[in-house]
């Protein structure tokens, strides 16, 4: 069975100002329905009659009902039950799925303003886990970066053709923000990566409470971040444009992250994730933690698992468990600043931008 509704959850809607669209998993959903749950949280404050998925089919046939390809069917019934049975939205929706074989097909023909846009893709398919982590971390910036030229990371993206023909139709201020990380059971599993399709970050309509910018060298390796907070001031272009530029210089001539090696290898990106404090329960890959130090968002999709546990590199299985336990991230954070005092943590959601130098 490739689709239940059973599968799913209706966890609480968090309504996003220029949300277009998402990156769901096309595996039936035994295995994504955590990752679909997770991501069709985020709900769009905008109107829409009309979502189409973009998809490629692994197999010559339809596999489900001699009808359906399954790379279409789970986004579709996945989104309907949202739109239905979560978001209760009373006017006719259209779902329309775009077979990428098929690539004569005018895509132009859409209202985008009126639109929602699904990208069904999977990602490693039956890697060792720790060659499957590293890879995937590496794809996801490369998609976020509209990097989708052939190396190893970018060729476990099922399809990367999909994203191609994203990028062709939709305007350079819509961009992805990496926001779901899961993997099913067995050494050898498939990884399921989620993302929102949403408007490039402004800090001028909404001043951000902190910052952080991260620098990207062509092989998608993080070499600097750093970041700055206001609170005795406010955000300006000037405030982040030098961040930006030491960032750069210290990633170029530093290398921090990678400890001073690969400084050969150029820069060509960076990210800015700006920083809104929050209440409530945290959500992984929506919540950055400060608990003397901090970590974004990103580092919780690169280095746990969904039940809060850090990953190691000797691991052999992704849990299959979702309930987050703060405790070891606490623990990190303490070692990460050498400071034991007891204190509350404090969330901090999310926006991004992501720049070519």
């Amino acid at each position: 069975m490739w689709f239940s509704k059973k599968d799913l959850v209706k966890h609480e809607s968090i309504i996003v100002d220029g949300l277009h669209g998402y990156v769901l998993p096309h595996a039936g959903t035994k295995h994504s329905g955590s990752i679909i749950s997770h991501t069709l949280r985020y709900k769009p404050k905008k109107f829409f009659n009309k979502v189409i998925i973009l998809y490629y089919p692994s197999q010559k046939k339809p596999n489900v009902n001699d009808k359906y390809y399954h790379e279409f069917f789970v986004p579709w019934k996945s989104i309907d039950f949202f739109i239905v049975e979560q978001w209760k939205l009373n006017h006719d929706i259209d779902i329309l799925g775009i077979n990428l074989q098929n690539l004569s097909i005018n895509l132009s023909y859409f209202d985008l303003a009126e639109t929602i846009i699904i990208v069904s893709a999977d990602f490693s398919h039956f890697l060792q886990m720790n060659k499957a982590i590293e890879l995937e971390n590496k794809a996801s910036h490369s998609l976020q970066h509209r990097r989708l030229i052939d190396t190893e990371y970018n060729r476990i993206i099922d399809d990367k053709i999909s994203f191609e023909q994203l990028y062709r139709i939709i305007p350079e201020d819509l961009i992805l923000q990496w926001i779901g990380r899961t993997r099913s059971e067995g050494e050898k599993g498939v990884g399921y990566l989620s993302f929102l399709i949403r408007e490039r970050a402004d800090p001028n309509k909404k001043l951000p409470d902190g910052f952080f910018v991260t620098a990207y060298d062509k092989k998608m390796t993080a070499r600097e971040c750093l970041g700055d907070w206001f609170t005795d001031k406010k955000w300006t272009q000037k405030i982040e444009d030098d961040l930006v530029k030491k960032v750069i210089h210290l990633g170029k001539t530093t290398s921090r992250l990678t400890g001073g090696m690969n400084k050969n290898v150029p820069i060509v990106n960076y990210t800015i994730t700006y920083l809104y404090k929050d209440k409530g329960n945290f959500i992984r890959g929506w919540h950055g933690v400060k608990y003397h130090s901090f970590y974004l968002p990103d580092v919780f999709l690169e280095n746990t698992y969904d039940n809060g546990k850090w990953i190691h590199f000797n691991d052999k299985e992704w849990p299959q468990q979702n309930n987050f336990n703060m405790e070891p991230t606490i623990k990190k954070l303490e070692q990460k600043s050498r400071i034991l005092t007891k204190t509350n943590y404090d969330l901090y959601y999310s926006s991004v931008n992501h720049f070519n130098i």
